[in-house]
């Protein structure tokens, strides 16, 4: 049987890159981008059957130049990004790679291509859609029959690829826009995030149908809940998770009715296809957690202190009122932890909560404010810090510990709301403790 191998391959959020740049920089941009498509697909013997806005499919002889043509542009779109794009942020791919007989598209006339159907051109239409940004999918077809780069491909565990019996791509190209966050981290490290396509907070900023008292209704939708992992040995900045981050989180995740909760390790391969189409709640700091460690400095409003690819123990707070430091040195409990809640910068049709602390006991009790929030959010902003009419998006807390010998034998029972701001960038004390 005559079989070609199809390459659908899509800008991811193209819309998003062109916007607040002019005609001349989009034009000029993506018509480099499709001249590097065109180019590099070549060298494979890659002919272009049907382009679309900014998607083209291209069919290639053997399954091999198919993928390895598709690794070569992942490859070609690091220079790319850092010599020829002009937009604001990095152009990222999706690509999906599937078999298809020949004679289901040797006689489609180029007009008839766009409203062609065909069940074949939906499959891999369907893997590109599905695919981790930054990466490729190939179908179970192409896994069996490829040859020198079959290690570098995994099954996918993500609902929609997972029944296609699809295989995803295990490393990705990490993207100069990516550096700064990224810096200090292994290289398995790095490989283990998924692609970060708008990397400012004005992109991750909640909107007004996104704040803390909307917590509830975000943990209901399908989850992500994403834990540092536990271990013996450190690996660069990352040190062990502490096992009471969890403690909190587990009775926190028993206390909602959402059957779609799917637990991950920053460090697990196939979290970072979760990462993608969830909600996130995202547990630990930089310190213990990869993910923490990336998306640290985009939270604008709250994060740790991270210097030079490390992140310290403290918190630090940036809105109207200027800088705020919480933590040792400070003259605030150094057991303090924040709840923050912005879209998935992995995706930002999703969200992302962030509970973390200084210390596992802050951590602890960010989790016991978050599961306060779940219960009731006006009623708990109302008898903490005097004020429930505002629009929280993070918070700064403190842990309440037992004094003497047995404070530090037992969990933590309560929290202090030391700071809070809104969606504005205006920040509150509370006004009663």
């Amino acid at each position: 049987m005559d079989k070609k191998w199809i390459v659908d391959v899509n800008v991811y959020k193209s819309t998003i890159l062109k916007e607040d740049k002019s005609q001349n920089e989009i034009e000029e941009t993506f018509g480099a981008y499709h001249s590097i498509v065109e180019r590099t697909f070549e060298i494979f013997d890659g002919k272009c059957w049907h382009k679309k806005d900014e998607g083209r499919i291209f069919l290639f002889l053997t399954p091999n130049d198919a993928v390895d043509a598709a690794l070569r542009l992942l490859d070609n779109m690091i220079l790319f990004n850092a010599e020829k794009n002009q937009l604001s942020f990095a152009i990222l791919l999706r690509i999906g790679v599937h078999e298809i007989e020949t004679k289901n598209i040797a006689n489609i006339s180029e007009h008839e291509r766009d409203n062609y159907v065909n069940e074949t051109l939906g499959v891999v239409r369907e893997l590109q859609r599905n695919c981790p940004v930054g990466k490729i999918v190939i179908s179970k077809e192409v896994y069996e029959k490829i040859q020198r780069t079959k290690d570098i491909f995994r099954p996918s565990f993500t609902l929609e690829l997972s029944k296609r019996r699809a295989f995803v791509l295990r490393r990705r190209a990490i993207m100069p826009h990516e550096d700064f966050l990224l810096c200090g981290l292994h290289d398995e490290q790095k490989i283990s995030i998924p692609s970060i396509p708008f990397p400012t907070w004005d992109k991750i900023a909640p909107d007004e149908n996104i704040s803390l008292t909307t917590l509830d209704k975000i943990l209901e939708q399908p989850l992500l809940v994403i834990l540092g992992e536990t271990s013996s040995f450190s690996q660069g900045p990352i040190v062990s998770a502490a096992t009471s981050d969890a403690v909190g989180i587990i009775k926190l995740i028993a206390g909602l009715s959402n059957k779609e909760v799917i637990a991950g390790i920053d460090q697990w391969e196939d979290t970072a296809d979760f990462a993608v189409d969830h909600n996130i709640l995202l547990v630990g700091s930089g310190t213990v957690n990869t993910y923490a460690f990336a998306l640290n400095d985009l939270i604008e409003p709250v994060h740790f202190v991270k210097t030079k690819g490390r992140v310290f123990d403290c918190i630090v707070t940036s809105a109207d009122k200027g800088r705020i430091y919480f933590g040792p040195h400070t003259s605030s409990p150094k057991e303090c932890g924040i709840v923050a809640i912005f879209k998935n910068p992995f995706n930002l049709d999703k969200t992302l909560v962030w509970i973390g602390g200084i210390t596992g006991w802050g951590t602890h009790a960010a989790s016991i404010f978050a599961q306060d929030l779940i219960r009731d959010s006006q009623e708990t902003f109302c008898q903490r810090t005097g004020n429930s009419s505002i629009h929280q998006i993070a918070c700064v807390v403190s842990a309440s510990r037992s004094e003497g010998i047995w404070g530090t034998r037992l969990r933590t029972q309560d929290y202090k709301i030391l700071w809070m701001c809104d969606q504005y960038g205006k920040s509150f004390e509370p006004l009663k403790p």
